[in-house]
């Protein structure tokens, strides 16, 4: 048994199938292959898979005895209420560094027809209270390993907890490829950001600071432009000086940038006609 658990370990880690396409995320995943008595593998037998995820965690709290916990979850599909949790790691950080890799193990059932799977984490106390959360969820298509930031709640782009619940409001809007763009490979998603932005340093060459107030992820398969949205965002009120617009980006199944739109649509509040002209990106 000890040495089918070794076994299992190692190809948890290092196991990458050859023949990995681009396709459903069941096809591209690492597997965890079942080994019996003793220890060879059970050919063609997989029960589950493993995501890829590199922690990487900003505080200067002493972190000995807080727990970290990762989940994947099966996007919303229609006629469901809420994402489904389909699988979750759970470690004790008593003398792990600030920076590492570990994975999330799903069940090969449940991955079969998924194109991506969302992922999100937090670190909790002793009493399973959060004391940090991710920046923000991220998206893993079946290649690469998925980036984690773990921050205080209240650093950038988030909002403290709070027992008060906040009031949010709604806009929706299309966004649009180039009349010549060609039709989008499968896997492509967009991203819809409501962000603050100061713009003061750009005069000098500089990048605008941002905070991002509110994100919404579109899957692009099977869809053709324009791309509608829609999106909920917490009632504020803009910081002066500076700058609220919403702008998309579309990636490819890889999370490279396909179009994006540069300059940002200027946020109206709450509207239901926002239009995002989306250019090719310059990033390879």
């Amino acid at each position: 048994m000890r040495k089918a658990l070794l076994m299992m370990t190692a190809a948890l880690f290092f196991a990458v199938p050859a023949q990995a396409q681009l396709g459903p995320i069941d096809d591209i995943l690492n597997d965890i292959i079942i080994v019996d008595k003793n220890g060879h593998p059970s050919q063609g037998y997989h029960v589950v898979e493993t995501i890829p995820v590199n922690v990487s965690i900003n505080t200067l709290r002493d972190l000995r005895g807080y727990s970290l916990v990762i989940n994947a979850y099966k996007p919303v599909q229609p006629g469901m209420s809420q994402p489904e949790l389909m699988g979750q790691s759970r470690i004790l950080l008593s003398g792990m560094p600030k920076d590492f890799g570990m994975a999330v193990m799903v069940p090969d059932a449940v991955t079969r027809d998924l194109d991506f799977a969302v992922i999100n984490g937090a670190i909790l106390d002793a009493n399973n209270q959060e004391i940090l959360i991710t920046r923000q969820e991220e998206f893993y298509r079946g290649r690469g390993t998925v980036e984690l930031d773990f921050i205080e709640p209240g650093a950038q782009g988030q909002t403290p907890p709070s027992n008060t619940p906040v009031k949010t409001l709604k806009l929706e809007g299309k966004a649009y490829l180039p009349s010549d763009a060609p039709e989008l490979t499968r896997g492509a998603s967009m991203t819809v950001e409501l962000v603050e932005l100061d713009r003061t340093g750009l005069a000098s060459g500089g990048s605008a600071p941002e905070t991002i107030i509110s994100q919404t992820f579109i899957d692009l398969d099977k869809e053709k432009s324009p791309f509608k949205f829609k999106m909920e965002y917490p009632d504020f009120t803009p910081t002066s000086g500076k700058e609220v617009v919403l702008r998309a980006t579309i990636t490819d199944w890889a999370g490279r940038r396909l179009y994006e739109d540069y300059r940002g649509v200027p946020f109206r509040g709450k509207e239901k006609d926002y239009k995002i002209n989306l250019q090719r990106s310059y990033q390879p």
